[in-house]
């Protein structure tokens, strides 16, 4: 009650009013049309991807929490205690986020203390060889391990974290031999912070030819590689009212770079707006991170082959998401952006910018590239190619504007570009409809359904079950007036929805009708299987006929279903039957064959 849904979505989300309710583009799946919807119940959900549930569901799925961290946090962000339960039964985790937190910025006081120790002159030798000033070396926090077996591990043990504690906090690892080492040993250290501020990862650039180059922590309890990018808690900033001047970043864009001290470059030259994948090529939930902040962004990764399919990786999320892509390429001898600087100055690589390519030009000319236009076959070929790109990613009119330029680039005729367009996404949309058609008659019928496998075996139980949970989930008060004869536990088909009348209403008898909200099935059902519930819950409430009368009679349906189920067929066999069929089968034929 003190998280306001609408308050809590919106620092993930923008949100736009549509009459009583509130809209965006969904944070758990990319779009560009928004379908993610909070209504005034203060619930929310998406008709895209099928993503629903209150405020602590939106919580466990955005910052990957299970039910109870979900409560801490959030009593956290409204300043209420919360009683810790004290039961041995209790399972404990081996490292919580609080704790997780800590020991980082513990950490990386460490490592800057490291780094202006004599052990550390190795570390700061190489950062001021790099052209980093001292003033941007304290902005980063970045530090120095030491080439030591277990330096920082003793520390965090005097600190008093546990071994489990260190290990699943990605500080150390354990050897052959059951020794504690840390796992950043020898290595400049570069602490990854989130938007909040917290000290969440490290990566580490090795001093001398060990292996890997670059060590990256693994996925901890408030890490997760793919939903991180570095710098971001400063870059975000530079996206709002930044401006033009002096090399920063205008509103609404962000540079998308590929190491830690290109990032670190840009920010000293002025560019705020810089940030890093970790170790990856851009993912879908990166994608939708940016959307948040940026409505162009600049990608300069290498020209190698690696950083060009880097390039289309993130062209394909930024275009789900919405966000314009423009490919920097950085020339004249250097190799990446830090050096470019050093040789040009923030003036040079702010030119670069303003002569970075569309994604328009970028993807017609790689294409172009691969083909010999002086023979007809491979000219067709291309215009083959570029012609499917064009008709399977762009707009209406952004094809139009393709169009127009494969013909400048090619010289072949427009209106012939433009017939061939159309007649590939004609094609395109007709054979996502079919698509769409298969997915949803699947859906229909259960195919592929993780959440309730049972659903398939008797799809009009399985409905009837979801429209009976529906007017329960709508009208829980029903409950009190409900008694075996009327529907019971053991008149579900299915497990899972059998599991949802059961949690239903052990969560109601505990709770009373004066405190019971549906927030509190969170503690029995995973976010994906709130999801499920929230959508029985959606597609009933659009109904107006939820008495319950029509609930009696939809509970009489079930019965009569499971009757049926559990009703002996004349064609149903016995395994005892059937291995008596089969054995008199086996003497019916030798006696056949000997008398043959």
């Amino acid at each position: 009650m003190r998280n306001d849904l609408e308050t809590v979505i919106s620092k993930y989300v923008d949100l736009k009013r549509a009459g009583s309710n509130l809209v965006g583009c969904c944070p758990f799946h990319s779009e560009r049309t928004p379908s993610f919807t909070v209504f005034p119940e203060k619930n929310f959900y998406c008709f895209g991807c099928g993503a629903g549930g209150d405020v602590i569901t939106f919580t466990m799925r955005i910052e990957n929490l299970d039910y109870r961290n979900a409560v801490r946090y959030l009593a956290d962000a409204a300043g209420i205690p919360v009683p810790e339960e004290n039961t041995k039964y209790e399972k404990k985790e081996v490292l919580t986020r609080e704790r997780n937190y800590e020991m980082n910025k513990i950490a990386a006081r460490h490592f800057y203390d490291n780094l202006m120790s004599p052990e550390g002159k190795p570390g700061l030798e190489y950062l001021l060889s790099r052209k980093l000033l001292p003033s941007t070396i304290r902005h980063f926090g970045l530090g120095f391990a030491k080439n030591s077996f277990d330096d920082l591990y003793k520390t965090l043990i005097q600190k008093g974290f546990t071994t489990d504690e260190i290990k699943a906090g990605f500080l150390c690892g354990i050897s052959s031999k059951g020794v504690p080492f840390d796992m950043f040993r020898n290595r400049v250290m570069f602490p990854i912070i989130d938007v909040s501020g917290h000290i969440i990862a490290f990566g580490g650039r090795v001093m001398d030819d060990s292996k890997p180059k670059y060590l990256n922590s693994s996925d901890t309890p408030v890490f997760k590689k793919r939903s991180n990018l570095f710098a971001l808690n400063f870059a975000k900033n530079s996206c709002v009212g930044a401006g033009n001047e002096n090399g920063k970043a205008k509103s609404g864009e962000l540079i998308l770079c590929e190491g830690y001290m290109d990032v670190i470059a840009l920010h000293q030259a002025g560019f705020s707006g810089a940030v890093a994948t970790l170790g990856t090529a851009v993912t879908p939930e990166q994608a939708r991170i940016i959307s948040r902040y940026a409505k162009t962004l600049y990608v300069s990764y290498d020209t190698d082959e690696a950083g060009r399919r880097a390039d289309e990786k993130a062209i394909k999320y930024m275009n789900e998401v919405g966000v314009d892509v423009k490919i920097l390429k950085v020339t004249g001898g250097a190799k990446d952006p830090d050096e470019y600087i050093k040789k040009y100055g923030p003036e040079g690589f702010r030119r670069l910018m303003n002569g970075a390519s569309g994604q328009i030009d970028y993807q017609l000319s790689e294409i172009i590239s691969k083909y010999n236009l002086d023979i007809p076959e491979e000219k067709l070929a291309m215009i083959n190619e570029a012609c499917t790109l064009i008709a399977g990613s762009f707009s209406e009119m952004k094809r139009e504007v393709c169009a127009i330029r494969l013909s400048e680039l090619t010289g072949i005729n427009k209106d012939a570009v433009i017939s061939e367009i159309k007649r590939k996404t004609i094609k395109k949309i007709s054979a996502s409809k079919k698509e769409l058609e298969k997915n949803s008659e699947e859906s229909l019928r259960h195919y592929g359904d993780k959440i309730n496998p049972d659903a398939l075996k008797n799809i009009r139980g399985a409905s009837t079950e979801e429209q009976i949970l529906g007017i329960l989930l709508l009208y829980p008060e029903y409950l009190e007036n409900i008694n075996s004869e009327i529907i019971c536990e053991s008149d579900f088909i299915t497990e899972f929805n059998r599991s949802v009348f059961s949690s239903l209403k052990k969560a109601y008898n505990e709770s009373g009708t004066e405190n019971f909200d549906l927030s509190l099935l969170n503690e029995y059902f995973s976010p994906e299987q709130m999801s499920r519930i929230h959508k029985m819950y959606r597609k009933r409430r659009e109904l107006t006929v939820n008495d319950i009368n029509t609930f009696c009679e939809l509970c009489s349906v079930l019965k009569n279903e499971k009757k049926k189920l559990e009703a002996p067929s004349a064609d149903k066999m016995t395994v005892d039957e059937l291995e008596a069929y089969v054995h008199g089968r086996r003497l019916s034929v030798k006696s056949e064959n000997t008398h043959i």
